[in-house]
C-alpha cells in the first residue's frame, strides 16, 4: 500500500521521526499497550476504592489522561503497524478487521466518554417535566423568600470533591464561592451578601444534639429532656418538637410520651377529651356545626345525627408513614368505612384516620372494583379524629407562654391535667395502679451536625456516597453577619423531598440552600399520562416490570407522540436515551416514575467496532483456513500438472 511504502520510507530517517516510526512498529509494544489497558479497566471496575482513593467518580476513572495517553498509543502503533506490516490481502482481511474495529471501538469510546450526559427525572401523573438532573454534576440551589416574593436560581458547582472529607475543623477546608451575580440576582436587599461552600461530608448523615436556647427567639427545633420514674419507666430521654418521628417515644411500651410544641386549641381540645372505653372518634362536621365523641366497638354503626354520614370502624391498624417529613414514624389508625346520603344520591368512601398525626389521615374511594388512595381528601367536609386508650397516653404541652402541661389519658379514656410547675420537679402520675412519677429536666434546642456514617452501615458501592453526602455553607453579610448552614444532598432540587435549609437574614428575608445535582433542560418535554407495576404471577412482593406511558413534545417543532416506556425497552427522541429507572408513590397515593435521560453519542461506533473484532477473528480463525486450503489445492494441482507436461513432451 502507498501508505505503508510511505512510513518504510521514513522509518529510514535517521532523525526523530524516523525514530517514532521505528518505535511505533513494534507489534509487541501494542500487545504490552494493550495488556495495560486491560489492566487500567480491570483494576478500575473491580476496585471501587481506587477510584476513591484518586476521589473521581466511573466516568471521570474512564475519561481520566491516563487511559485516554494508553489509548492513542494503543491507535498509533495499530495504524502504523497495520499498514508497514500487514499486507491487504485476502487472507489478512481478519487482522485488518479486528484492528480497524480496534480502532473504531477507541473512536466510540472517546466520543462517549467525553460527551456522556445522564441522569433522572422525577415526574408525577399528569404533570409535565422539560428537564433532567445530571448525575455527574453538582449544584446549589438557592432560593430566598422576602415578603410575599420567592426568587430561585441555580448554580453549577464543578470543583466540589466527590470521596474527600474536606472541613475547616480538620484543616483542609473548600473555598467555592458561589458568584455574587446568582445571589445578589434573587433581590436587591441581598446586596453585599455572599456565600461559600467551606465544607464537604461524605458518608454522612445529620444528626441531632441539644444546645441551650437562645432567650428571646423561637427555636428552629425545640425539644425537652424527660425522665420517667418507676419500675418501667426510662429516663433521659428526648424528644423533638417538630420532628414527628422524634417527638413520640415508647410506641411498643406500656405507655407513650408526646411532645406538642405550641399546639392549636383545636388539637388539645382533642387530646384532653375523655371518654368511656378503649376507642373513641371525634367527629366534627363544621357546616352543621356537629362535634361529637363517639366510644366504639369494631363493626359498630354510628349515626351522625344532623349530619348525612354515617361511619362504621371496620379495622384498627399499626401505620407506618412513608413520605419525606413523615418517613419512619408511626400510628394507632382506624380504617373508617364512611356513607354520605345526598338528595337522591349515596356516597360511599373509606378513612384511615390516624391517632398521632390526624392531618395525614386519608381516603380511598373504590373504583372499578378497585381500591384507590386520593392525593387529597374525598370529602373535606368531614373531620375524623381516632383516640386509643388501650394503654397509658402522656403528651408534654409547651404553651407559647413558655408553659408546660402534662396530660395523661388511662387507659379506659379517662384524662387528667397537671401543670408543670418547673424542672426538675417530679410530677406524680398512677399507670394503671403503679405510683410513678414525670420529670421534666430541661428544655433545648436541638442542633444538627453531621455524623460519619459506620462503615458496617454503608451500602457497599461506593459511588452510593452521593446519597449521604452534606456541604457546608456559609453565608456572610453587612455589619458582620455570618450564618453556616449544613445542607443535605437530595436528587431533584427544588422538586426533592426535602425543604430548603433557611437562613434568617437581618433585612427580614430567608435565604435558602439545597445540595443537589445540576438541573439540564431537554429539547423536549414529558408529561406522565400514566404508570403502573407489573408483578410476576402468584405474588405482589417483586415487580417484573415498570410500565410508564408519556407524552412527548418536541420544544422546536411542536410535533407530539405518545410513547411507552417499561424495563430494558426505551425510547430514542430527538438524540436522547430515555429508559425506565423506578416507580413510587407518595404518603398521600400520588404515584410519579422516575425515567433516566441520557445521550449516546459513540455508542454505535463502539458496537460497530465490536462486531467487526468478532467478524475478524470469526474470519481469521474459520474462513482463512478454508481459503488456505483451497490455495493449497491449486498450488497441488499446479505442481502435479507440470511434470505430467513435461513427460509427454
Amino acid at each position: 500500500m502507498a501508505a505503508g511504502k510511505f512510513l518504510d520510507k521514513l522509518a529510514l530517517r535517521h532523525d526523530l521521526l524516523g525514530w517514532v516510526v521505528r518505535y511505533f512498529s513494534s507489534v509487541t509494544l501494542g500487545i504490552s499497550y494493550l495488556g495495560l489497558i486491560a489492566i487500567y479497566l480491570a483494576l478500575g471496575s473491580g476496585l471501587p476504592g481506587l477510584r476513591a482513593y484518586f476521589d473521581v467518580s466511573t466516568m471521570q476513572f474512564f475519561d481520566a489522561p491516563p487511559l485516554v495517553i494508553l489509548l492513542l498509543l494503543l491507535a498509533t502503533t495499530l495504524i502504523t503497524v497495520t499498514l508497514r506490516r500487514i499486507p491487504l490481502t485476502l487472507y489478512r482481511l481478519g487482522v485488518w478487521t479486528v484492528h480497524v474495529g480496534i480502532i473504531t471501538l477507541i473512536t466510540g469510546c472517546f466520543f462517549y466518554f467525553g460527551l456522556k450526559h445522564e441522569g433522572l427525572t422525577r415526574i408525577f401523573i399528569n404533570s409535565t417535566v422539560r428537564h433532567y438532573y445530571d448525575a455527574s454534576d453538582r449544584a446549589v440551589y438557592l432560593e430566598y423568600k422576602g415578603g410575599s416574593k420567592v426568587q430561585s436560581s441555580i448554580v453549577e458547582v464543578k470543583s466540589l470533591p466527590i470521596f474527600d472529607r474536606r472541613t475547616p475543623q480538620g484543616g483542609n477546608p473548600l473555598n467555592i464561592v458561589i458568584p455574587h451575580a446568582a445571589i445578589g440576582g434573587l433581590s436587591p436587599s441581598l446586596k453585599g451578601y455572599h456565600v461559600k461552600v467551606i465544607g464537604y461530608f461524605p458518608y454522612t448523615r445529620l444528626e441531632g444534639f441539644p444546645v441551650p436556647r437562645t432567650p428571646g427567639t423561637v427555636p428552629r427545633r425545640p425539644a425537652v429532656e424527660f425522665n420517667m420514674g418507676g419500675e418501667r419507666g426510662t429516663s433521659g430521654e428526648w424528644l423533638i418538637g417538630n420532628s414527628p418521628r422524634g417527638r413520640v417515644t415508647g410506641v411498643n411500651s406500656p405507655f407513650v410520651v408526646s411532645y406538642l410544641y405550641h399546639p392549636s386549641q383545636r388539637r388539645l381540645r382533642d387530646i384532653t377529651q375523655s371518654f368511656s372505653g378503649t376507642h373513641a372518634l371525634i367527629v366534627r362536621v363544621d357546616a352543621d356545626h356537629v362535634r361529637r365523641v363517639y366510644p366504639f366497638r369494631v363493626g359498630q354503626k354510628l349515626v351522625v345525627k344532623g349530619t348525612p354520614y354515617t361511619l362504621v370502624p371496620r379495622h384498627l391498624i399499626t401505620m407506618p408513614l412513608i413520605n419525606s417529613t413523615y418517613n419512619g414514624a408511626i400510628s394507632e389508625a382506624c380504617m373508617i368505612n364512611v356513607t354520605r346520603k345526598g338528595k337522591g344520591k349515596t356516597v360511599r368512601f373509606q378513612r384511615v384516620a390516624l391517632f398521632r398525626y390526624p392531618t395525614q389521615s386519608v381516603d380511598f374511594v373504590f373504583k372499578n372494583g378497585q381500591r384507590k388512595l386520593l392525593v387529597h381528601k374525598f370529602d373535606r367536609r368531614l373531620h375524623v379524629r381516632y383516640l386509643d386508650a388501650t394503654r397509658d397516653q402522656f403528651w408534654i404541652v409547651e404553651f407559647k407562654s413558655g408553659k408546660f402541661l402534662l396530660v395523661h389519658r388511662k387507659p379506659g379514656g379517662a384524662v387528667t391535667q397537671k401543670a408543670i410547675s418547673g424542672f426538675g420537679k417530679p410530677v406524680p402520675v398512677d399507670m394503671q395502679g403503679i405510683k410513678s412519677s414525670f420529670t421534666l429536666l430541661r428544655e433545648a434546642e436541638v442542633a444538627l451536625r453531621p455524623h460519619l456514617i459506620p462503615a458496617a452501615d454503608r451500602i457497599p458501592k461506593v459511588e452510593n456516597t452521593m446519597g449521604h453526602c452534606i456541604i457546608l455553607a456559609k453565608i456572610t453579610g453587612p455589619n458582620g453577619f455570618t450564618k453556616e448552614l449544613y445542607v443535605p444532598y437530595q436528587q431533584f432540587g427544588f422538586h426533592g423531598d426535602l425543604p430548603p435549609i433557611f437562613a434568617r437574614l437581618p433585612n427580614g428575608g430567608k435565604l435558602g440552600l439545597i445540595f443537589s445535582e445540576f438541573r439540564r433542560s431537554m429539547p423536549i418535554s414529558i408529561k406522565l399520562l400514566s404508570c403502573k407495576e407489573v408483578f410476576f404471577s402468584g405474588g405482589h412482593s417483586f415487580p417484573r416490570d415498570f410500565i410508564s406511558k408519556v407524552l412527548i413534545r418536541n420544544l422546536r417543532t411542536g410535533k407530539t407522540q405518545h410513547v411507552t416506556i417499561h424495563l430494558n425497552h426505551p425510547a430514542q427522541i430527538d438524540g436522547l436515551h430515555i429508559f425506565q429507572a423506578r416507580f413510587g408513590k407518595l404518603q398521600n397515593g400520588q404515584a410519579f416514575t422516575v425515567l433516566g435521560v441520557g445521550n449516546t453519542h459513540g455508542f454505535y461506533a463502539m458496537l460497530t467496532g465490536v462486531i467487526m473484532i468478532i467478524a475478524g477473528i470469526g474470519y481469521a480463525f474459520y474462513v482463512k483456513p478454508i481459503l488456505i486450503n483451497i490455495k493449497k489445492k491449486q498450488l497441488a494441482l499446479a505442481a502435479g500438472a507440470v511434470p505430467a507436461h513435461n513427460v509427454q513432451s
